[in-house]
């Protein structure tokens, strides 16, 4: 839409909120989010939020947050807080569950900002963009009323803010905590915690993750016994510890370094709680967790917490280090953290596994004659194979805390078993589940490279710089295509090894790849950034595969197996209709499925939070 064309009628904040399409809508900014970044594209951009009413209310979560897209960053709209925006023909989309306004860079989107000047006989004109146009008398009078009602507020936010730059160099802001004391509950131990309650936690911090952008995943033991929760021992703490953030230390192999058995509980720390956790919290530090909500994992169904923001003071920090040993639980904390340590000495702060000390053991005479029969470059078989079915560390699946399952188990999933009121025992077909496990790339679909990306008509749900179909006859490219990947390790011999085709499309294939759709029969470069990108997934296997197709072979494999190297990966569980039906229906009119173990369903797997690291 031309800057230059008369504009819809404007709506308020709350009109957009409720909205999906495209809007016209002023408002106040009351955040901007970090300055301008450059996008996964070739576009730069800025995000802020406006509110038009409530602007007192002290938070800015209930405002409409806005992407805009541009390649030319002198485009983008310089807003600062306090200034008035109008933005025209603005595509409000869903995100993450919440409306979005996104300005995409394929789309001419007018901009106008209104700001006071000290100077009382300066011009009121307000500052326009990307083109220049003028807006409509009532456009210009709803701005002035809402630059008006801003100078006597003194700011969006209650509670003082600093701003804190997170372990991954994004801005955020976190809150100060509060100085007066929280509402009071029930201090709860650990071992009395029931799901659907909220409580108060006293305890020490065993491990805390906090290279996730959106929350941070803390273990809590306050040295109680909950049977709901998951059974660490010593020697599980390895597959979560990660090296350097960038992927240049290898990771080191780490004992579990809290209590044993079913004492620690995993709390998920979402906004403003994270951001403080990242900055002041580290493992055994002992802290005080307000309204924490105890719930159960969809994942293992065992017994779970978070800490939400705080609705009615979003700047809330529920979250407290303890200082001393004084408090309420706090000396029985402490008391109980000795007597199980008293009980069951070992050193907590080990690093490496003990196997360089155990290296140095002189061996016994049985072993010195067993090492004399090795023939020259033989390696034992134990470390052989670790080293073969070493996930590759290129690739990173997301929530590190949950334990890997092989395709076998996920396949033969006991949670599918069900029995009916009449006591019909039966498998359900699907069930809406999240794994993370550890697999090989053997084949993929379609089979030619080009053909990753699809053309997308429709509104657009992501808030991507890419734009939506429009008069002028442009198309959204999105990624489709699709994986056939086998468990690594095989199973135990007597069991067959299983084969899953795994789908990956629109925003998780941007995640994964890291690169934007686009017609890629048009685009080489971006096809050549594609085939490099994943060559770090399957290896060799898009080459072979190439070579089939133009020496006529049958399959990839005839010439050897591939170089594709094992990977962790998060999928998700979920059910489409199923491709059994047939085409014709019955004379009831009915259409009935003729596969009788599916129920009509088809179960599906995708991929999602993992990514490929360069």
């Amino acid at each position: 839409m031309s800057g230059s064309n008369p504009p819809s009628r404007f709506v308020d904040v709350s009109t957009a909120l409720s909205t999906l399409g495209r809007v016209s809508v002023i408002g106040v900014v009351v955040d901007v989010f970090g300055g301008i970044f450059k996008s996964r594209g070739s576009s730069s951009c800025i995000t802020f939020t406006i509110k038009d009413s409530g602007l007192d209310n002290g938070h800015t979560w209930d405002g409409l947050k806005i992407k805009y897209f541009k390649d030319n960053e002198n485009a983008l709209p310089p807003v600062q807080l306090r200034d008035v925006i109008l933005v025209r023909d603005l595509m409000v989309v869903k995100r993450y569950g919440n409306q979005m306004g996104v300005a995409s860079d394929d789309n001419d989107i007018p901009w106008a900002i209104f700001r006071s000047d000290p100077d009382p006989m300066s011009s009121s004109a307000p500052l326009c963009g990307p083109s220049p146009f003028e807006p409509t008398s009532s456009e210009r009078v709803h701005a002035l009323n809402l630059l008006n009602s801003v100078a006597s507020i003194d700011g969006f936010r209650k509670a003082a803010t600093e701003h804190i730059i997170s372990s991954h160099g994004s801005f955020v802001q976190a809150a100060i905590p509060n100085s007066k004391p929280f509402t009071h509950r029930r201090l709860t131990l650990i071992q009395d915690v029931e799901e659907r309650t909220f409580v108060d936690l006293v305890g020490e911090i065993v491990k805390i993750y906090t290279n996730d952008s959106e929350k941070v995943l803390l273990y809590l033991t306050d040295y109680t016994t909950n049977e709901s929760l998951e059974n660490h021992q010593v020697d599980d703490g390895g597959d979560n510890d990660f090296g350097d953030v960038y992927g240049y230390q290898k990771r080191s192999k780490k004992n579990w370094p809290g209590p044993v058995g079913r004492m620690t509980l995993p709390v998920t720390l979402w906004e403003p709680h994270a951001s403080y956790a990242r900055q002041y919290l580290k493992p055994d530090n002992v802290i005080h967790l307000y309204n924490v909500h105890i719930k159960r994992s969809r994942i293992d169904g065992m017994v779970e917490a978070s800490i939400h923001t705080n609705r009615p003071n979003a700047n809330k920090i529920n979250v407290r280090t303890v200082d001393g040993q004084k408090g309420e639980g706090v000396e029985q904390f402490f008391q109980r953290k000795m007597e199980y340590w008293k009980a069951n000495p070992r050193k907590r702060k080990q690093g490496k596994e003990s196997e360089p000390q155990q290296a140095l053991k002189k061996p016994n005479k049985k072993q010195r004659k067993k090492a004399e029969r090795m023939e020259e470059g033989q390696v034992r078989i134990s470390h052989a194979t670790n080293k073969r079915y070493a996930p590759n560390e290129q690739i990173q699946a997301g929530n590190p805390s949950v334990p890997v399952q092989s395709l076998e188990t996920i396949l033969s999933n006991k949670f599918h078993d069900n029995v009916s009121y009449d006591n019909v025992e039966y498998r359900l077909p699907f069930q809406n589940f999240c794994y993370r496990t550890t697999v090989r790339v053997v084949d993929f679909f379609p089979p030619k490279l080009e053909d990753f990306a699809v053309p997308r008509y429709g509104n657009s749900d992501s808030d991507d710089e890419t734009g939506t179909n429009n008069s002028t006859g442009f198309v959204r490219w999105e990624w489709r295509f699709c994986l056939l990947v086998e468990s690594v390790p095989p199973p135990p011999a007597g069991q067959e090894k299983e084969r899953v085709r795994v789908f990956v499309a629109g925003p998780e294939a941007e995640h994964l790849l890291g690169i934007d759709a686009v017609d890629l029969r048009r685009n080489s470069t971006q096809l050549a950034n594609l085939r490099e990108k994943l060559f770090l997934l399957w290896g060799d296997l898009e080459e072979r595969k190439r070579d089939a197709l133009h020496g006529g072979e049958k399959s990839i494999h005839e010439s050897g197996p591939v170089s594709s190297r094992p990977f962790n990966c998060c999928l998700r569980e979920y059910g489409v209709i199923c491709r059994h039906r047939p085409d014709a229906r019955d004379a009831n009119g009915d259409s009935d499925c003729s596969d009788d173990n599916c129920f009509g369903w088809e179960r599906r797997f995708s991929m999602f939070m993992t990514t490929i690291r360069d």
